[in-house]
């Protein structure tokens, strides 16, 4: 489970299978055996309507990032589908060729908000969506053509629940040796867990010390 979603309430996971399709009478006989099991019922269920939701989209690759969009806005959509998301993908990790395998990953992303948005439909007018890293690169590139693991990095908002967009709010260190962090990384200025927790409670309308405060207990405010 991501460490974004532990806490009191029940949620669940999800990563779409590369093998064969069960086919709905081995299904039945599955649901028929469990019925009666206290412990394995409620979960077989859950991954059932699950995967009824997911339909036959298959795929969990950062760069196929139309079909993952199609699967989040297919788990999200329904009236009595997931609220609250949290979507994982690969192949960020540039430690050589960054210029070609960061411009493919970027395209994926791409692809994954525009099927979002598309299937979502009207929902995505109430829809934030927050795109973040848990770490950022360094500034100098390598000798294999990639960057190594940083500190500060972006993070981007984007949804119909914005009320503007196409804006960058930073407040910009430079790359310059003498600014950087610990004269290598891009220097943080303000810190992610705020800018989650102050996007989310503008979002729900909610008081942005209470969303600190409850979804980074641990962090001094």
């Amino acid at each position: 489970m991501p460490l974004a979603l532990r806490g009191t309430m029940q949620v669940g996971t999800y990563a779409p299978s590369r093998l064969p399709q069960a086919d709905s009478d081995l299904i039945t006989r599955l649901t028929a055996m469990y019925a009666n099991d206290k412990l394995l019922h409620p979960l077989w269920d859950s991954a059932v309507k699950t995967q009824e939701l997911a339909s036959d989209i298959s795929g969990n690759n950062g760069r196929n990032g139309t079909e993952l969009g199609e699967l989040a806005a297919s788990l999200m959509f329904p009236a009595d589908g997931a609220r609250v998301m949290m979507v994982e993908t690969g192949g960020w990790d540039t430690h050589s060729g960054q210029r070609g395998r960061l411009a493919a990953q970027l395209r994926g992303l791409d692809k994954f908000a525009g099927a979002l948005r598309t299937g979502l439909g009207p929902a995505w007018a109430d829809t934030l969506v927050l795109v973040a890293t848990e770490f950022g690169r360094t500034v100098e590139v390598n000798g294999t053509g990639g960057t190594d693991h940083g500190t500060a990095s972006v993070l981007m908002l984007l949804g119909g629940g914005l009320k503007e967009g196409g804006k960058v709010s930073a407040d910009w260190p430079g790359l310059a040796t003498p600014a950087r962090y610990e004269g290598r990384d891009l220097k943080p200025t303000r810190s992610l867990e705020s800018v989650i927790a102050g996007a989310v409670a503008h979002h729900y309308g909610l008081d942005p010390m209470h969303v600190v405060g409850t979804l980074y207990p641990d962090i001094e405010t």
